[in-house]
Order: C-alpha cells, then structure tokens, then sequence
C-alpha cells in the first residue's frame, strides 16, 4: 500500500475505523462465495427464530438466513464498487476537463450533459432496460447494471469538481506552467489532480453507496430479474414472503445489515476525508508546558504554566 494511501486511511480515527468496517463486510462476502454454514437453497423448518443453529433463523422458505446472507453480500458489494469506480472516473474527467478549459469551450456542453444526468435516475434507466431484456426473453447483466447506473451517477462529483478545478487553475503556479508552455495533460495530472484526490476518494464512496442502494431498490421491485443471489432479491423475497405480517425480524436483518454496516463505514470515511483535506475541521488538542518568564518583583524568574493551542496533524 502506497504512502499517500496510508495518509488517507491510517492518519485519522474515522478513515481508519471507516475502512476496517468497509474491510471487514467485504471480507464477510468473500467468507460467503466461498462457505455458508449450510447450502442456501437447503430447506428447514420455516419461520424459525435465530438460535445456535441456525444465527439468524429461518425464512418462510425454510432457508437458513445468515447462509444466505453470507452468499448475497458479495455480488452486491462488487456491483456497487464497480458502479462508484465508474462514476468516479467519469465525473473527474469530466470535473478536470470542464474545470481546466472554463466554461467558454465546455461549459455549454457539460452543463447539459449534468442536467440530463441529474434529470434521469438510474432506476428508471433500469427499468426501461428490465422491460426491454424481458421482451427480449432474456435476463440482464450485472455489466448492463454497472453501465446504466454509472452514466447516472456521475453528476454531482462532476459539478463539485469542476468547481474544485476552476478555483486551481487561477492559482499562479498553473498560470505560470501555461506560460511557459507546459503540456496540458501534464498540467492536468500533476499539478491539479493531486490535491482533488480527497474530492475523487469521497466521489468513490458516495458512488458506491448509491450503486448498491439503486441496484438493491431495483431488484426489491423485481426491474432486474439477475439469477445470482444477492442483497436486493433477497428483500424482494422477504416482501413477497411477508415478514413484516408474520414478525420475522431475523429475515428483515439479515438482509439489511450488510447495507446498514457499509453505509456506516463509508460515513465514518467521508468524515475522516473531510478532515484530512480541510485543516479547518482537524480537532484541536491542547497541551501545556512551563515556561520562565521574568516578572518585575523581587525574584528573578518565576515559573508559570500556560496553555498552548496546536492544530493536530
């Protein structure tokens, strides 16, 4: 792990905390893919509550909930980083480009592009898709899924960026490497891309969390009938199973807590990121320490003690 990665992450209690959560429910999916406690198409007695045997009960099918847990975080969690790397790529391109030409060459265009994108939700794209692939006789991928929310998604990075980028480049050090000539892929990677970094991590978790949010809501209402078990089928099953009438909570849970989980870690980052880039919100810590200061009596030094504010790095 690069450096610069571990400044982000292991320089503050929030990146920190954030990430170890982030790791861990990936870590659990993978636990899943490869091992469950039993097969989840195995049946049981239905509607069992959560016991040594069986963590978190039964569903109405008589699957065991925490196997099928284990099996449905992965596939969702892969899809979502798949959609917040996407998003991330188009919105900084986008930022930076928009940003570093100025509004005079691409305002008019990537302002449109925004609101187009901002204008139609991705669940909708979804939709549209679900209902064409079902004509079709056919079943729609995770790539397709991938694609669609990420063209979707990448708006608002886009338009924080790009304000991030104009404010850089009136900086006089990328005023003066255009004077003298300097290339502007260069510019654009090495003079501006660098102190975006933060914006770009921020734009990554933020795209996560909405891909798998869209991809789960999306599966819930049946648009996207994919074959692999996953976290919003598995909602949609409870839904059509009716566990909130027959109280089976344990069901409801375990379908919910891997999303809950890395909603929580990609909170705790966001802050932490937050921190890190903005001095301003860095927490203060105070310490003392005795300094001589001579006073006018009779004694020559007197040792005081006084209170020095320091910004924590």
């Amino acid at each position: 792990m690069s450096s610069k990665i571990k400044k982000y992450i292991f320089t503050n209690a929030f990146t920190t905390v954030g990430f170890s959560i982030l790791i861990a429910d990936l870590i659990l999916g993978i636990i899943g893919h490869f091992w469950t406690p039993y097969p989840p198409t195995a049946t049981f007695t239905p509607n069992l509550p959560p016991s040594s045997q069986h963590l978190l009960g039964t569903d109405t099918f008589g699957h065991d909930v925490f196997s099928v847990m284990l099996v449905s975080t992965l596939p969702t969690l892969l899809v979502g980083l798949g959609i917040g790397a996407l998003t991330t790529l188009i919105s900084t391109a986008i930022g930076i480009l928009g940003g570093y030409y100025g509004a005079r060459r691409t305002g008019v265009i990537i302002d449109v592009a925004t609101i187009l994108a901002l204008a139609i939700p991705g669940v909708l794209i979804l939709i549209l898709l679900g209902a064409y692939f079902q004509s079709a006789s056919s079943v729609i991928g995770y790539d397709v899924v991938v694609f669609a929310l990420a063209i979707t998604g990448w708006a608002w990075g886009a338009k924080v960026m790009r304000a991030q980028v104009l404010s850089l480049s009136n900086r006089e050090y990328i005023i003066a490497s255009k004077l003298i000539g300097e290339k502007s892929w260069r510019i654009m990677f090495q003079q501006i891309l660098p102190p975006i970094v933060p914006l770009t991590m921020g734009q990554f978790l933020f795209g996560t969390l909405y891909g798998v949010l869209s991809l789960t809501t999306a599966e819930f209402w049946g648009v996207i009938p994919v074959t692999t078990e996953n976290l919003g089928t598995m909602l949609s099953l409870i839904a059509s199973g009716s566990a909130y009438l027959i109280g089976d909570w344990w069901w409801i849970l375990g379908a919910i807590l891997p999303i809950v989980v890395m909603a929580i870690g990609i909170g705790f980052l966001i802050v932490g990121l937050d921190e890190i880039s903005d001095p301003r919100l860095r927490k203060m810590k105070f310490t003392t320490e005795k300094i001589e200061v001579p006073i006018p009596t009779d004694e020559k030094v007197v040792n005081i003690v006084v209170t020095r504010e320091e910004v924590e790095k």
